[in-house]
């Protein structure tokens, strides 16, 4: 599989990005959470103010909770309790609460999406975030917390796919049965002309997430071998722990490596400098996470 040498849009992601637009311009994206704005716009100051930070997010009761009931789970291993948005400000830092919160806000904004489907969709995103945890520990230059908005962001297109085509759990369904042969999204764009990657890039991008995060979104399923390089490159580490997290879970589930992994699974390897076994371990190791509330 030839190396792509940029990350830059390319052409054929740039047509799928702009006919993903057309057809969901009738689809209300979530608007980017006030809560996020102020949050950012206080965090762009020379001299950011954590306690006017703390507040904000305290403000909102149930992120607050969702925020302290994430940072005081096993999956992040403090080694003492935070007992308020405070404390979990000054002990994490401003970049990893923003991080944290961006996730959490994901699933506020699409809170009235339910049915089985999106319970299962939010079920596959959060064993998602939290193997993307356990993956960035392997890969420092990948922060916990970016790694776990990251794990929850990857598939946000899916609920915006889901409410311009009702039959799209069948689709889905389908995407899944052929995941050995082709990509997921090669079936979504035969059947639908766009995929939930482009759409998931236009919501990220709406929200003005971080331009490396944008790109792993909206890459998270190529075949291009971006990861036989000399340096590491941000938006490269992201891809690669989303593939490998997106093995771990297969592995889990017993299901054969998705075409993805068969074509770039050994390069990112290398890339992290990691063994197939560590990954076969950690998806040994998964199911006391699944009970972790």
């Amino acid at each position: 599989m030839a190396t792509e040498t940029t990350l830059s849009l390319g052409a054929q992601r740039a047509l799928d990005v702009a006919q993903t637009e057309k057809l969901l311009r009738g689809v209300l994206i979530p608007p980017r959470p006030t809560l996020l704005v102020e949050v950012l716009e206080e965090q762009g100051k020379p001299d950011p103010d954590l306690d006017r930070i703390a507040e904000l997010i305290s403000e909102d009761v149930a992120l607050a909770a969702s925020t302290l009931k994430l940072v005081n789970s096993p999956l992040f291993g403090l080694a003492r309790p935070v007992l308020d948005i405070k404390h979990a400000v000054r002990m994490l830092g401003l970049k990893n609460i923003t991080a944290l919160i961006t996730g959490l806000l994901l699933h506020q904004a699409f809170r009235n999406k339910r049915g089985a489907f999106m319970d299962r969709f939010w079920r596959r995103a959060e064993a998602m975030a939290r193997v993307m945890v356990q993956i960035a520990r392997w890969c420092p230059r990948v922060l916990p917390e970016e790694a776990y908005a990251l794990g929850l962001f990857c598939d946000c297109g899916i609920p915006l796919l889901l409410q311009q085509f009702p039959a799209y759990p069948e689709i889905y369904e389908a995407a899944e049965r052929e995941a050995e042969l082709r990509p997921f999204i090669a079936v979504e764009q035969e059947r639908l002309h766009t995929d939930h990657a482009a759409a998931g890039f236009l919501l990220a991008r709406s929200w003005k997430l971080p331009a490396d995060l944008c790109q792993a979104i909206l890459r998270h399923h190529d075949m291009l071998d971006y990861y036989q390089r000399a340096e590491p490159d941000p938006t490269v580490d992201k891809l690669a722990l989303l593939l490998t997290a997106q093995h771990v879970l297969r592995l889990y589930a017993a299901q054969p490596p998705a075409a993805e992994w068969k074509a770039v699974g050994a390069s990112v390897l290398a890339y992290l400098e990691l063994e197939e076994s560590a990954l076969q371990e950690l998806a040994h190791a998964l199911r006391p996470l699944d009970r972790d509330g």
